[in-house]
C-alpha cells in the first residue's frame, strides 16, 4: 500500500511544474489538416473572404492571402475548448523585418474581422528567430501584438528574442530530421529510432530559463519538438512544455514512484545550475555582433538546424498555397464528396533536398 501510495501520474507531476499544451497546430500539422477533405468548408470560405477583401492587402497574393485567413480560422475553431492563446504562423517565407510586421498586422486584423468579441490578447503571432523576423517582434510588440520566437536553437537567438519582447520562446529540443526521419519506429514510450539526434539541447532550454530569471525577463520558454517520456520528465519545471499528442497519452498512462520521477527533472528546488556563466550581453542594437555570434553557436549547428526548419515550414506553407491555384483541392473535395482522409504527404525527394 505504501508503495502505491508513492506513486505519479507523469502527465499529473508534469503540470503541477510546467504549463502542458498540446502540440497540434504549428504550421505542418495545419497543412494537414486545412488538406483534410473535413476541412473544405473552411478552406472555400477562407478562399471567398480572401477575394472580398483582397484589395484591402496588396503587398501579397490570393492564395497567400487565403493561406493566412485558412490559418486564422483553423486556429479559432479551437478558442472555445481552450484558455490560454492562440499561436497563427507568421508566413515563413518572408525576408524582411518589414514584411514580417505587415504579416503580423493582418493575423491580427483578420482575427477581430473573423471573430469580432475575440480578445486580441489571447492572440500571438509565431515568427521565424531570424534577426529580420526578432526585429519584426520588436516592432508588433511596440502595436500590441504578442509573439512567439520559433525555430530556436540558440542562446543568441534567445537572448534577442527577450530583448525585443516576445512572450514566448520556442526552443526544439532536437533538430527536425528526427521527426521526419524514415528510420522512425513507434513504441509506447512515443517514438523509438534508429537516427538519433546528437545534440538534443534540453540543458540549453534550462540555462535559458535560468538566464531569463535572472536578468528578469519576461519572456517565457516553451519547450517544443520532444521525442519521449524521459525528455519531457526531464524539463519538469520548464515554464511551458508543447507535448503532441501521442506523448501526452503515454504521460497520461503512465505512473512511476515520485521521488524517481522528481529525480529526473533538470530543475531542481533552486533553478541555478552550477557553473553557468549567466553573464548579461545584448544583441538589440548589433546586428553584425548578433549574426557573428549566432552563426559561431555550436559550431554553427544551430544555425543549420534554423535553416532546416524554416526550409520545412516554407515547404508546407508553399504546398498550401499551391493546393489554392485553380482550386484543385477544392474541386477534387466537391466532386469526389469526400474523397481519402489519409491527406497529402510530403514530396520525399524534397524534403530530403531540405534535411
Amino acid at each position: 500500500m505504501g508503495s502505491l501510495a508513492e506513486n505519479v501520474n507523469l502527465l499529473g507531476y508534469l503540470r503541477s511544474r510546467s504549463r502542458v499544451d498540446c502540440d497540434s497546430l504549428d504550421i505542418q500539422h495545419a497543412y494537414y489538416e486545412l488538406l483534410n477533405p473535413q476541412r473544405a468548408a473552411l478552406l472555400k470560405k477562407s478562399a471567398g473572404l480572401a477575394r472580398e477583401i483582397q484589395s484591402e492587402f496588396k503587398d501579397v497574393t490570393f492564395e497567400e492571402l487565403a493561406v493566412e485567413i485558412a490559418m486564422v480560422n483553423l486556429s479559432l475553431t479551437v478558442v472555445p475548448f481552450i484558455t490560454g492563446a492562440i499561436h497563427v504562423m507568421a508566413n515563413p517565407t518572408l525576408a524582411s523585418t518589414e514584411k514580417f510586421v505587415k504579416c503580423g498586422q493582418r493575423i491580427a486584423s483578420l482575427c477581430s474581422r473573423l471573430e469580432p468579441n475575440f480578445d486580441l490578447s489571447r492572440l500571438c503571432v509565431k515568427v521565424v528567430a531570424t534577426w529580420e523576423g526578432l526585429q519584426a517582434c520588436r516592432k508588433l510588440k511596440s502595436l500590441g501584438i504578442n509573439t512567439l520566437a520559433t525555430t530556436l536553437f540558440t542562446m543568441e537567438q534567445a537572448i534577442l528574442a527577450a530583448e525585443v519582447g516576445c512572450v514566448y520562446i520556442a526552443p526544439f529540443v532536437h533538430e527536425l530530421k528526427a521527426f521526419f526521419d524514415d528510420t522512425k519506429q513507434r513504441s509506447k514510450d512515443a517514438y523509438i529510432d534508429r537516427y538519433h539526434d546528437e545534440g538534443p539541447i534540453i540543458p540549453l532550454c534550462v540555462k535559458i530559463q535560468q538566464y531569463y530569471e535572472c536578468h528578469s525577463y519576461e519572456t517565457r520558454v516553451k519547450a517544443a519538438g520532444l521525442l519521449n517520456v524521459d525528455e519531457a520528465m526531464k524539463l519538469a519545471g520548464i515554464q511551458s512544455l508543447t507535448i503532441a499528442p501521442d506523448l501526452l497519452r503515454t504521460l497520461s498512462d503512465t505512473t512511476e514512484p515520485e521521488k524517481e520521477t522528481s529525480e529526473r527533472s533538470m530543475f531542481k528546488k533552486n533553478t541555478r545550475a552550477e557553473g553557468q556563466a549567466l553573464e548579461y550581453t545584448s544583441y538589440v542594437d548589433d546586428e553584425s555582433k548578433f549574426r557573428k555570434s549566432f552563426a559561431r553557436s555550436e559550431g554553427g549547428k544551430g544555425q543549420v538546424k534554423t535553416s532546416q526548419v524554416r526550409a520545412l515550414f516554407t515547404f508546407a506553407c508553399e504546398r498550401l498555397v499551391d493546393a489554392l491555384v485553380g482550386n484543385r483541392h477544392l474541386l477534387r473535395i466537391s466532386d469526389q464528396g469526400g474523397g481519402n482522409d489519409e491527406g497529402p504527404r510530403l514530396d520525399e525527394d524534397r524534403v530530403a533536398l531540405i534535411l
